[in-house]
């Protein structure tokens, strides 16, 4: 036999003499104080930088959910299903969106009149389009709800790093959908979307001729442009379904989407606003116009407040840092990764209870290694997909999985000396098992004893998920002197570990196994509670009433009118919020008077420089490459000069472009200008003499407030006046 084996034999051995001499009435400390170790912190709280905060943050949501759910039944509260709220949303919006290709036109110069139509059709059209606005809108407000619900959770530690991750990125996809939609309304929504985007886009060295060119004219806007923003719009969710699949494929019996009280309520929210408040356009694109107070979805459009007052550098710095920081959260608010369950092989029965209850598919079964001829499989766990919760250790009989920081036979034997101190001060304790994520959580409990001065006359132990306990830890404290036992769950739908709370109802209840044995424990002998955080002094309440063998107060259920018109308050507020911030007033930096715009895009002349190679210069040169002499061409720098009314305001060289050098230079200058007549004169050199000017043009322009007029240049059109 292995070293190894023999040591956990002589363990065994050891615990066992420790219950003959519990039994015999002799005094286990001293081998129990030796045996056994300390015991260990089981909340995520050790694990997470700034735990206290976000537990104080997510008692927010616990008081939410506390409220609703003194009206609201548990498949009606929306705070309990944001994560399938959104998805439901996100596909109430993709049919809509689909729906709508009967009616819209994606051409830039038929799409703002084939939006304004739908508004005629308010039954048909216009409500497929306000659907579609209000849907994306939910969905985008209880994917920030679900995002800040399982921050405020730690729910981002190990193994969730990946859901964590795509869920980030599920917002920023979702986002860009959004922002290309508006795009294809073509009103002065898009207008500021494409400028903004331009902004971005031409930060970055991909494009010869900058973006933002296209939409200073409406004649300069790129159709086909506006088909691509069209088709990136219609594909772009193909790789949402792709991410949505990694985010749940690490996770047993995900909830894609709502229930069917649920899907009624969230049809109902969206129809309520569509009817109260249809979706409207702003006014039709004018690219010459200059910015002038609008409403816009702020959901998706409050980028526009940056584009329309940074520059592309500041940008594309937000949006590293903004993007960086979320998705960066499981490396650097985490102090270390938990430890996963372990397995010993020996005690596997491959009973597949664990692997049935797993919530995040990190055990399977595979061929046994230990020679077992009896069972043909084994448990397996993998540390990359195991987050600690050890709801597995509560589904084994036999004992061979669960965690090693928390071992179930340590804490059955740690609450066997409890008991047995108790036993013999004459007093006949309470047991109870409280979840560190539940009303208990801030439980002071002596870890010498047991005891806790919240619930007097109670041993209580802290586990890491109330589906950790298994029905020996009750059945045991039971027989080893405790007269009842309490197990304190996580409220309905807030359990961390998704399914611990539910699977260990089902096994005190005797409807998922291993079961209860009521023939060893009475059931009226245990209390089940799930309670959230908020709610310790129920749980004390409760305990009390338990001990002295009374009923515990108990929440009265919501009847069904009061649900009902909760619901409708709850919607109601939702809907009020979406409309609000989907139709908000914003006003740009606006430009006093009027506008000059001036651009080009001119190759400057090619020019060489021709030197006489010395005779020792050509005879270091291959002989088919000696001549007399070597010349350098490059193209000269574009200069550029505006006057107004006589007076230069405006006098600017700028470099070809190109890596080499050798492409078009291209500028685009804003210069503000006061409503009225004024003489505007430009010229343009393209030599290496700065004090010539090759293209002039000189006319006297109108300008009306709030107009802008451009001046363009290109070396065939010429110059244009707009």
């Amino acid at each position: 036999m292995s070293p190894e084996g023999e040591q956990q034999d002589l363990g065994t051995a050891d615990r066992l003499a420790i219950l003959a001499k519990f039994q015999a009435g002799e005094s286990t400390r001293p081998i129990l104080d030796q045996e056994l170790p300390p015991l260990p912190e089981t909340a995520l709280d050790s694990d997470v930088r700034g735990s206290r905060v976000l537990r104080w943050l997510e008692r927010g949501f616990l008081q939410l959910d506390r409220l609703l759910g003194k009206a609201l039944p548990e498949p009606l509260n929306p705070l309990l299903h944001t994560g399938a709220i959104a998805v439901t949303a996100l596909i109430i919006a993709l049919a809509t969106g689909v729906l709508l290709l009967l009616w819209y036109r994606p051409s830039l110069h038929l799409a703002y009149d084939s939006v304004a139509a739908m508004s005629a059709s308010p039954w048909t059209a216009g409500l497929m389009r306000s659907l579609h606005r209000y849907s994306s809108d939910l969905c985008m407000f209880f994917a920030l709800v679900h995002s800040l619900r399982l921050f405020f959770m730690r729910r981002f530690v190990g193994a969730r790093w990946l859901a964590w991750v795509t869920g980030i990125a599920m917002v920023g996809i979702l986002w860009f959908i959004g922002w290309t939609g508006y795009w294809l309304v073509w009103d002065v929504r898009a207008q500021h979307v494409a400028i903004g985007s331009a902004r971005i886009l031409d930060s970055l060295p991909i494009f010869v001729d900058p973006m933002g060119r296209s939409f200073l004219t409406d004649e300069s806007v790129n159709s086909l442009l506006f088909f691509v923003v069209f088709f990136v719009h219609m594909l772009v969710p193909l790789a949402m379904a792709v991410v949505l699949w990694l985010h749940i494929v690490r996770v047993t019996r995900p909830r894609f989407l709502t229930s069917t009280p649920m899907t009624v309520w969230v049809l109902g929210s969206l129809l309520l606003l569509c009817v109260a408040y249809p979706a409207t356009n702003a006014e039709p694109a004018h690219m010459t116009a200059l910015p002038q107070p609008f409403t816009m979805d702020w959901w998706y459009l409050l980028p526009v407040a940056l584009t329309d007052r940074l520059g592309g550098g500041a940008l594309w710095s937000l949006m590293l840092v903004g993007g960086l920081i979320p998705l960066g959260i499981p490396w650097y608010l985490t102090r270390g990764h938990p430890k996963p369950a372990h397995v010993d092989p020996r005690r596997c029965n491959a009973c597949l209870n664990c692997y049935h209850d797993c919530p995040y598919l990190a055990i399977s079964m595979i061929p046994r290694s230990d020679g077992n001829k009896r069972h043909t499989v084994q448990a397996d766990v993998d540390p990359a997909k195991c987050i600690g919760c050890g709801i597995c250790a509560g589904s084994c009989d036999t004992a061979a999985i669960g965690l090693d920081w928390f071992s179930t036979s340590d804490q059955r034997w740690r609450f066997a000396g409890w008991l047995k101190q108790a036993v013999e001060a004459d007093e006949s304790p309470h047991v109870a098992f409280v979840c560190a994520e539940s009303a208990g959580a801030d439980l002071e409990v002596d870890p010498e004893t047991g005891t806790c001065p919240e619930l007097p006359g109670y041993l209580v132990l802290k586990t890491p998920c109330s589906g950790w306990l298994h029905r020996f830890g009750v059945e045991h404290t039971i027989r080893f002197g405790g007269q009842g036992a309490l197990v304190a769950t996580c409220g309905p739908g807030e359990c961390r570990y998704r399914e611990g709370a539910l699977w260990e109802h089902q096994r005190m209840n005797g409807e998922r196994e291993p079961m209860l044995r009521t023939h060893k424990v009475a059931r009226e002998n245990v209390l089940m509670l799930s309670l959230n955080r908020t709610r310790k002094r129920k749980l004390i309440r409760s305990a009390k009433a338990f001990r002295e063998g009374k009923p515990p107060p108990s929440d009265s259920p919501p009847g069904r009118n009061l649900a009902g018109l909760v619901s409708v308050v709850v919607a109601s507020v939702i809907a009020a919020v979406m409309g609000t911030l989907s139709d908000l007033s914003y006003a740009a930096p606006r430009i006093q008077g009027s506008e000059l715009v001036v651009t080009f895009k001119h190759p400057g002349r090619i020019s060489e420089d021709c030197r006489e190679l010395t005779e020792a210069e050509k005879a270091r040169r291959p002989i088919h490459m000696q001549r007399d002499q070597i010349c350098a061409r490059r193209r000269a720098t574009v200069h550029l000069r505006v006057s107004i009314d006589g007076k230069p305001v405006l006098e600017e060289n700028y470099p070809p472009g190109g890596i080499w050098g050798d492409q078009n230079s291209v500028a685009v200058e804003h210069i503000a200008v006061s409503p009225g007549h004024h003489r505007i004169a430009v010229g343009i050199g393209d030599s290496l003499d700065p004090q010539e000017w090759t293209y002039r043009v000189e006319e006297t322009l109108s300008f009306d407030k709030g107009i802008r007029r451009v001046v363009t240049f290109d070396r065939v059109a010429g110059f244009k006046l707009h």
